[in-house]
């Protein structure tokens, strides 16, 4: 079944295309918005993406369904990253790796996922980006300095900056919650 639909996918079949398209539109969707935080425009880059995922489908190398997923949310980042930087000049400032060292938040604080989520989006771009890059999707240092042209030193200074923003937007909304 699952080579059957990746073939029919390689022959520009319509109906598996909309199938494709129905069964995973909401999982890429929520990839297109964790980096972008806009409905409008991850809707736009998520419309984009999968016609890059139906126009290059050729070049898709087998792995089953799991590995055309897995295929497809790499192109629905990339989309992502070339949005971020043709329309929002995200800028990455060299910063040093020696920062202060972080204590971790209390135990004792439950956070839900669409509140951590919220709390991502607040993050300034260049923070929230390195941050999804590395935590959600599970890329390297070396493999984001070159995927945004930065040094590896910035994105790891990114990433700790955005943690400790996290960190201190989590014990300001939690901590004080618990005072009152």
């Amino acid at each position: 079944m699952e080579e059957d639909i990746i073939e029919k996918l390689r022959h520009q079949d319509i109906q598996a295309q909309e199938l494709l398209y129905k069964k995973y539109a909401n999982k890429m969707f929520r990839i297109c918005y964790r980096y972008i935080g806009s409905e409008c425009d991850a809707s736009e880059i998520l419309n984009d993406g999968f016609y890059k995922v139906f126009v290059q489908i050729k070049s898709f190398r087998d792995g089953g369904l799991q590995g055309l997923v897995a295929w497809m949310s790499k192109i629905m980042v990339n989309e992502c990253l070339q949005f971020i930087r043709k329309r929002k000049k995200i800028r990455f400032v060299n910063e040093s790796e020696a920062l202060a060292e972080q204590s971790p938040i209390s135990p004792d604080i439950r956070i839900e996922a669409e509140d951590y989520f919220e709390l991502i989006k607040q993050l300034g771009d260049s923070y929230r980006t390195v941050f999804n890059l590395f935590v959600i999707e599970g890329y390297s240092h070396k493999d984001i300095s070159e995927m945004l042209n930065i040094p590896e030193n910035t994105s790891r200074s990114h990433l700790l900056r955005a943690r400790q923003e996290l960190k201190k937007k989590i014990e300001n909304k939690y901590c004080y919650e618990n005072r009152k």
